[in-house]
């Protein structure tokens, strides 16, 4: 991470028994990164399935998490 938001953070919330969710990536881009929760509105055969959402910019000081990253937006 070119930051180190997520680990201060998770100091802070370590006093409530709290921590960030992250998640180990072994495709290109490889790493840990932090992600947004989602959920599957419909289910069932058929239904599209849920996303994961990984950020490129640190959510808390904006800093880009790797310079070319390669992760496909999901916003066209």
């Amino acid at each position: 991470m070119a930051c180190d938001c997520i680990e201060k953070l998770d100091e802070q919330l370590a006093e409530r028994n709290t921590r960030f969710s992250t998640l180990l990536v072994f495709s290109k881009p490889g790493g840990v990164f932090p992600y947004i929760a989602t959920e599957q509105i419909e289910r069932g055969r058929g239904k599209p399935t849920a996303v994961i959402m990984f950020p490129t910019y640190c959510p808390f000081c904006g800093v880009r998490y790797r310079a070319n990253d390669g992760i496909a937006s999901a916003v066209a």
